[in-house]
């Protein structure tokens, strides 16, 4: 059955753009925050679509289009902004990462808080490690790089058109190897005189029993995990600064 009209095709332009771009904002890191009202999000992604639609051409939609088709049409669309979302996403789960390996060396594993963007259970300088990450983030307009990225996303993968390359899975896994490698980079230094730390401990334990290393070893490790994390803040906010400078990079390489 012909459900749509002649008159109706910008109207359902306009429905797949906004649809792509509420996948994007329902999903990237802070703008898809659990502390921002659903409402507010609706309303930025109503009005960024408004923005974007007399630049975007509008497809080749049969007339005779039936519901289930257009709602195909509709999925596919909310997959690409999910995907810009996702990817998004996975560098502040590198963040995230390591500081969950620091609590770790310093004793802080089994102490979590609730984190109010993803509403998940994380680690103590894993929240601080994120926290930071966000406030440079803003700082640094790394709000646009996704506005950028989303609206270059509609010369990549016009309106309508989905594909599956074998690309694919090579590139999913790529993104998951950086998180790791993020994570490893900005915890790195921590990690590593956390270790040295317990190697330290060990030969103290067995130069000299006597002394209840695990008593006074707790506190050292804190303390001296503290130091080191103060210490490198500075190289955390280049390093930060670098990541999110190839983000856009790496959005458009996952819509590809």
């Amino acid at each position: 059955m012909d459900i749509f009209q002649p008159d109706v095709k910008h109207i359902l332009t306009f429905l797949l753009i906004l649809t792509r771009v509420s996948g994007v904002f329902f999903l990237a890191p802070v703008l898809g925050s659990r502390n921002i009202p659903t409402q507010v999000k609706i309303g930025l992604a109503l009005m960024t679509s408004i923005a974007l639609f007399p630049f975007i051409p509008s497809p080749q939609i049969d007339k005779s289009i039936d519901m289930i088709n257009f709602t195909l049409l509709i999925a596919k669309e909310l997959s690409v902004g999910a995907v810009i979302g996702f990817t998004a996403n996975l560098v502040f789960m590198g963040f995230l990462l390591a500081g969950q390996i620091i609590d770790f060396q310093m004793g802080f594993s089994m102490v979590n808080v609730v984190d109010p963007l993803s509403n998940l259970s994380v680690s103590i300088m894993g929240q601080f490690n994120n926290l930071l990450a966000v406030l440079i983030f803003l700082a640094i307009n790394g709000h646009y790089y996704l506005l950028t990225a989303l609206a270059k996303s509609f010369e990549i993968v016009p309106l309508t058109t989905f594909a599956i390359t074998p690309g694919v899975t090579e590139n999913f896994l790529g993104m998951i190897v950086n998180m790791f490698i993020i994570g490893l980079k900005v915890g790195g230094p921590a990690i590593g005189v956390l270790f040295m730390t317990d190697l330290a401990m060990g030969l103290v334990s067995r130069a000299v029993p006597q002394i209840n290393i695990f008593i006074v070893g707790m506190p050292l490790k804190i303390a001296i995990g503290f130091a080191t994390v103060i210490a490198m803040l500075a190289f955390f906010s280049a390093y930060v600064v670098k990541i999110f400078g190839q983000m856009p990079d790496q959005l458009l390489g996952a819509i590809k």
